[in-house]
């Protein structure tokens, strides 16, 4: 989400004008669309963490002052456990970054599960003569995706309660020790494709949801991070 903080500042025809126009125009004559935004994730070296960067970079005519609101959240409650508010200054033609070390966070009861990294929420907010505020937004999109964060928390407790029956099968079948353990491996790989519709079925779910879930708003209410966290 990007908040446009407009004031009077360097742009010379602007100032000529201050006391012609009414503050609801000389707010509209600074455009902030020339600052540009991205969040990209960084070579992963480890299964504990995912690290992102949070990069602006100014295209604008003169200097920006700006903020951001970084809200990271808990991957399986999507609660809000921490939030950021860095802020800073950019040159014209400049480029400002902040670094994010994202926590590969397992569930909360121990269910067998792969680790989910933190999630976050980032939004913007510029201003050219002092420091601006940007708006926090994870309160707000989280109220937009609650039906479909219930439907699915459903899907990944069913899930998880599949991955411990598997678990049990495979250790009832295949024993790591004793007599005739020889084809081990190749018992455990039998059992588990026994499993494989039935997880295809929680897989595909998931998908589902995932994306209805990053078609709300994804102007503001895009997530970075949130995901499995597992090198392969």
């Amino acid at each position: 989400m990007k908040t446009d903080v407009k004031t009077a500042g360097y742009i010379t025809f602007l100032i000529a004008l201050l006391v012609a126009l009414p503050a609801s125009a000389i707010a509209e004559a600074v455009d902030f669309s020339c600052m540009e935004e991205d969040v990209r994730s960084i070579i992963q070296v480890t299964d504990a963490h995912q690290e992102y960067d949070v990069r602006i970079f100014n295209r604008c005519p003169g200097a920006v002052y700006w903020a951001m609101c970084i809200e990271r959240l808990d991957p399986w409650s999507h609660k809000v456990i921490e939030t950021h508010t860095p802020s800073g200054y950019v040159e014209k033609d400049k480029r400002a970054r902040v670094n994010l070390h994202l926590k590969n966070t397992p569930p909360a009861g121990g269910e067998l599960a792969d680790g989910r990294i933190q999630g976050v929420y980032v939004s913007y907010a510029y201003a050219i003569e002092s420091a601006p505020r940007a708006a926090c937004v994870a309160s707000a999109c989280e109220a937009k995706k609650r039906d479909l964060r219930a439907k699915a928390s459903t899907n990944d407790k069913a899930w998880s309660q599949a991955r411990q029956r598997l678990a049990a099968r495979i250790e009832s079948e295949c024993p790591a020790s004793g007599w005739g353990n020889t084809d081990n491996d190749a018992c455990r790989e039998r059992v588990r494709a026994a499993s494989d519709e039935e997880f295809q079925v929680f897989r595909d779910t998931d998908a589902a949801l995932q994306e209805q879930l990053a078609a709300i708003d994804p102007e503001t209410c895009t997530v970075y991070g949130g995901t499995a966290n597992t090198i392969k």
